[in-house]
């Protein structure tokens, strides 16, 4: 019998899976498990492992003060038995390792009692091929990377005297590769790269100190942003010396580009085929309804042009594609996982992915974002007559309920009179409800991140929220 041909009762009998190894003339390690999980009783299995390597260089007033490199190599196994899909993980691989790791997955199946129906992903799906972006740091020597951290802290203490330390200046490069192979026939493999760049600064007036940050995330070491880096670290430090408090009120609030996205971002879980399993986002039986403004379009995109990371497929094989999650305030429908997609009957959408290599696989998203308006943040900004530009915001997932939408976060900002930025104010609370607040943006910016990862949004303007100030 054929690995996969049902018996008469419908169920997968288990076979042999070396053969099925064996015919896709993978590695060693994957042939030794596939040998292993013969005379198992497995009904089907899926190895998924990453390799990553990584390096950080960290510097302090203008010496190397740490080098660290990493090399790391995990993977997860899971496989059905009697209708049941467990999981193990490893990051050893000899013979009697794999032994244990294979009695484990079985001994995990029969615990199980969920009646939430799984299976590995079938080969033989056309995968959209898009280019890799490769980061050159290999190119590139330790002496070149200190010393481009050299020169950001020098600019940056060079910049205002009320900078009194640089507290945060960090180089990071990492890559790694994820390969999906299963007993179905399925055998893919996908790769990534980066570096980044993160300055911090630590400014004081005598009175109060503040801190600011800035990071670039890239591919090419020639092009890393030194002068954004030094600009938005400083600004945002010194910008924040002598914040005075403002009136408790409604106020228009002009939320800037980072702060949007970590709203959207603490928000995708509504987004989220569990969710919708568990009846826990509000979304729920809103397929095809209008949702949030007319003006909103949030988007999942693996290959993204603006985004660091393409994603061809995700952690259980499936292929990736563009979709609209939200398209003109339409909730278009849920991110599914093959098991999420399989109770809703109706298809995976390429975002189910496991949380860490040893993690089980949820929905998220690839690419998200919410889509650019045309207005800059300064024509945005100059519509205002009164409001509140918000800079930073604290304790963001403690004080939001994804379920409800309401938020009630600490922020740090600047007034805006006459249509300009002018005091920066501090310790106020920014309350509202996300669902209602987005249908309530007025205006959305053009200013998307370039080379984001995950979760994205421009600035946005909202009319009204709550601020409680003094």
């Amino acid at each position: 019998m054929e690995l996969g041909e049902p018996d008469a009762s419908g169920r997968r009998k288990p076979v042999p899976v070396e053969g099925a190894f064996k015919t896709l003339a993978v590695d060693t390690v994957i042939s030794a498990i596939g040998q292993k999980c013969a005379p198992s009783g497995l009904e089907e299995i899926e190895l998924y492992s990453q390799n990553s390597e990584g390096n950080t260089v960290k510097l302090f007033n203008g010496e190397l003060a740490n080098y660290n490199s990493s090399n790391t190599f995990g993977m997860s196994i899971r496989g059905l038995y009697n209708g049941k899909m467990a999981y193990v993980y490893t990051e050893t691989l000899d013979d009697e390792a794999i032994e244990e790791l294979l009695k484990q997955l079985i001994e995990n199946a029969k615990s199980l009692n969920s009646e939430e129906e799984e299976h590995v992903y079938a080969g033989g799906a056309e995968y959209t091929q898009c280019e890799e972006l490769r980061a050159d740091y290999k190119e590139h020597s330790l002496t070149e990377k200190v010393d481009l951290l050299k020169e950001i802290e020098s600019a940056i203490k060079a910049k205002d005297p009320r900078i009194v330390q640089v507290g945060y200046c960090q180089y990071m490069e990492n890559s790694g590769c994820v390969r999906i192979v299963n007993s179905k026939g399925l055998d893919l493999e996908r790769t990534s790269s980066y570096m980044v760049a993160v300055l911090g600064a630590v400014a004081t007036d005598g009175t109060n100190t503040t801190m600011g940050f800035a990071q670039d995330i890239n591919t090419k070491f020639a092009e890393i942003e030194k002068e954004r880096l030094v600009k938005e670290a400083s600004e945002t430090a010194l910008g924040s010396l002598g914040a005075g408090r403002v009136d408790s009120g409604e106020y228009p609030v002009v939320f800037n580009k980072d702060v949007a996205t970590d709203i959207l971002q603490a928000f995708t879980t509504i987004f989220a085929g569990e969710a919708a399993l568990r009846k826990i986002s509000i979304l729920v039986d809103k397929i095809g309804e209008k949702v949030f403004g007319n003006n909103i379009n949030i988007i999942d995109d693996p290959f993204c042009q603006d985004a660091i990371i393409k994603v061809p497929f995700d952690d259980e094989g499936v292929p990736c594609y563009k979709k609209y999650i939200v398209e003109n305030g339409v909730f278009k429908g849920f991110l599914h996982s093959l098991k999420t997609a399989k109770f809703f009957g109706t298809n995976p959408t390429g975002n189910g992915f496991k949380q860490g290599v040893a993690g089980s696989v949820s929905t998220s998203p690839t690419n998200m974002y919410l889509a650019p308006g045309e207005k800059s943040e300064d024509e945005i900004i100059a519509t205002i007559e009164k409001g509140i530009y918000v800079t930073e915001v604290g304790g963001l997932h403690a004080g939001l309920n994804p379920i409800s939408g309401a938020f009630n976060v600490q922020a740090t900002g600047y007034m805006i009179e006459n249509g300009k930025k002018t005091s920066p104010v501090t310790l106020f609370v920014v309350s509202g409800n996300f669902f209602e607040m987005m249908n309530d943006v007025e205006y959305i910016a053009n200013n998307l991140s370039k080379r984001f990862v995950g979760v994205a949004s421009p600035s946005i303007k909202v009319r009204k929220l709550m601020v409680s100030g003094k």
